[in-house]
């Protein structure tokens, strides 16, 4: 009696104040594990906090400077032929080009007197540039001198068609450099500063009839 009281005392002070080796080994094991655990994952874990947090300030940093850098223009590339060209070179250009004609007076002072004539031409008449064509008879022609100003006057008939006639004098005025003008009532017309000459032609039972009509003017 009195020996089993006292295993069962040195049981419960066992258990109330210290561990069976069993427990300590069962503990002992568990900790183990629990650290080994703790030093693997801070092994691991370590590499990547940093990495995450050196990525993260990089992509700051990055943005940051993107947002702070001024955006570049890229120079244009130059090519050929689209250059502008200085205003000296510009202007020595434009010196190259050949001088336009200047229009001068057909006729001068003094100016033939006022004169009809029927079946010729009056004297003073400006034959080379309003004289009928080779092949045609004159009908009547006339002069009218007004200071600076005379106008020209003939009718003149022609066996040509009136397209062979309008050509003539068209070949003709260009060839002294007056340019087409407006022509309403005529077959054609030409001009410049000093000269205004129109033709009218039409064919008729015995040919074609024209007039010529020209306004010149000394200045």
């Amino acid at each position: 009696m009195g020996t089993r009281q006292g295993t069962v005392a040195r049981a419960d002070a066992g258990a109330a104040g210290g561990m069976t080796p069993a427990m300590k080994w069962v503990i002992g094991a568990v900790a183990l594990v629990v650290g080994g655990g703790l030093l693997w994952a801070t092994l691991l874990g370590a590499p990547g906090d940093e990495s995450a947090r050196s990525g993260s300030g990089t992509a700051g940093g990055t943005a940051s400077s993107a947002a702070a850098a001024p955006a570049l223009t890229p120079a244009p590339t130059p090519v050929d032929g689209s250059e502008v060209l200085p205003p000296e070179n510009a202007q020595a250009a434009s010196d190259r080009l050949p001088d336009l004609p200047q229009p001068t007076p057909r006729v001068t002072t003094p100016l033939p007197a006022d004169a009809a004539a029927a079946g010729r031409l009056v004297d003073g008449f400006p034959t080379d540039l309003a004289g009928p064509t080779p092949t045609s008879d004159v009908i009547d022609s006339s002069i009218a001198s007004d200071g600076a100003t005379m106008q020209v006057a003939l009718t003149a008939r022609t066996d040509e068609t009136p397209e062979d006639v309008a050509a003539a004098f068209q070949q003709r005025w260009t060839a002294f450099e007056l340019a087409p003008a407006a022509a309403a009532e005529a077959t054609l017309a030409y001009s410049d500063a000093f000269t205004s000459i129109s033709l009218a032609a039409s064919a008729s039972g015995t040919g074609t009839v024209y007039t010529v009509f020209a306004t010149l003017r000394t200045e």
